[in-house]
C-alpha cells in the first residue's frame, strides 16, 4: 500500500495530509485539508475503488437528492503507473457528529437514513456498478465453514451452542438458490450500514463509508444492517441488536422505504442468508476482540434466533 507521502504527492497542491496516526484501526484513513476556497475544508483521505467512476456517480446522486453521506471533494488521485497495481485515493469531507451511544433514538435515525438511501437509489442505473457477490454452494466450502465455526467457538465461546448455525449452513445451497432467484428490487447498496460507519447529530444520521457498495437486493442490505449494526463498536454493550432496538431501526426504515410483498415474504430467508454468508466470516477468520464487548456481540450473533428477534411486523 502507498505511504502517506506518495498519496500527498499524487494530490499535489490541492490538499495537505496532516500528521498523526490513521483515523481507522482497519485501514489507512488520514486527516487532511483541501485548499482552493476562502478557507481550507477539513477532509479525510482513503483508498477507493480501482474504477471509481460508478461509486462517485452514486455518491453524487445521493448528495444531490439530499441524502446525508459523502462525495469526493477532489478528482480521485492515482498512485502508481496506471497498471493493475495502481492505487486510487479519494478525499471526502470530514463530517462532524457523535458516535452511536447505544440508544434507540440513534438507531431510529440510522434506520431512517438507510431507508432514505434506498428510496433515493431506487431504479437508479449506473454503468459499471459492481454486482453482488453470491456465496459458494459447493459442499467442500460448506464443510470448511462448519469446521471453522466449531473451531472458533471452541476457542472463543466454548459454552455456546453452535448447532443451529451448523444446521443452517448444512442447508445453505437451497437457501442460496431461493434468495438468488427471488424477484425483488435491486439497487446500489452500501452493504455496510453499521454504527462504525455512522455519525449522529441533531438532524439525524450521517453515512461516512460507501466503499463496500454493490448492486444488490435491497432486502439483503436491510438484513445485514440488522445483524451487523453493532459490529466492532463500543456502543453494542456486548450484544447484537435487541428486539426493541430492532423495532426502532425497522420502523424508521419502513417509513422511508416500504417493502414489496415479495420482499416481506423473502425476509426470513434473506436474514438467514446474510447471517450465514457474512456472519460466518466475522465469527471465524474475522474475529476481533476489540473494542471491549465485541466478543460478546459475536457470541450473541452466533446463538441468536434471527427470525424471532428481527421480525418484519
Amino acid at each position: 500500500m502507498a505511504d502517506r507521502q506518495d498519496v500527498q504527492t499524487a494530490f499535489g497542491d490541492l490538499l495537505t495530509i496532516d500528521g498523526g496516526a490513521s483515523l481507522s484501526s482497519w485501514s489507512q484513513v488520514w486527516s487532511a485539508r483541501v485548499h482552493g476556497g476562502a478557507e481550507d475544508v477539513p477532509a479525510v483521505v482513503k483508498q477507493t475503488w480501482s474504477s471509481p467512476e460508478p461509486l462517485e456517480a452514486w455518491q453524487r446522486t445521493l448528495v444531490a437528492r439530499g441524502i446525508r453521506t459523502v462525495a469526493p471533494l477532489l478528482p480521485v488521485a492515482t498512485v502508481g503507473d496506471g497498471s493493475a497495481d495502481a492505487e486510487h485515493w479519494v478525499a471526502y469531507p470530514r463530517l462532524a457528529g457523535s458516535t452511536w451511544d447505544g440508544g434507540a433514538a440513534d438507531l431510529a435515525a440510522a434506520g431512517r437514513l438507510l431507508g432514505e438511501m434506498h428510496a433515493a437509489s431506487a431504479e437508479l442505473v449506473i454503468d459499471g456498478f459492481p454486482g453482488f457477490e453470491w456465496g459458494n454452494p459447493e459442499r467442500d466450502s460448506i464443510d470448511e465453514d462448519i469446521e471453522a465455526i466449531r473451531a472458533s467457538a471452541a476457542e472463543h465461546w466454548p459454552s455456546a451452542d453452535v448447532e443451529r448455525w451448523v444446521a443452517q449452513l448444512d442447508g445453505f445451497p437451497q437457501l442460496l438458490e431461493r434468495v438468488r432467484a427471488a424477484d425483488v428490487p435491486q439497487l446500489p447498496a452500501s452493504l455496510d450500514h453499521r454504527a462504525d460507519n455512522l455519525l449522529f447529530d441533531a438532524e439525524g444520521a450521517l453515512m461516512l463509508d460507501l466503499e463496500n457498495a454493490a448492486l444488490a437486493p435491497r432486502i439483503l442490505d436491510l438484513a445485514v444492517a440488522a445483524l451487523l449494526f453493532p459490529l466492532e463498536h463500543a456502543g453494542s454493550g456486548g450484544n447484537a441488536l435487541g428486539s426493541d432496538e430492532w423495532v426502532a431501526f425497522r420502523d424508521a426504515y419502513l417509513a422511508a422505504s416500504p417493502l414489496t410483498r415479495q420482499e416481506r415474504e423473502l425476509w426470513p430467508a434473506a436474514l438467514t442468508y446474510m447471517k450465514l454468508e457474512w456472519g460466518t466470516w466475522h465469527l471465524t477468520e474475522g474475529v476481533e476482540p476489540e473494542p471491549t464487548g465485541n466478543l460478546g456481540y459475536l457470541e450473541d450473533l452466533l446463538t441468536l434466533d434471527e427470525h424471532a428477534r428481527y421480525p418484519l411486523a
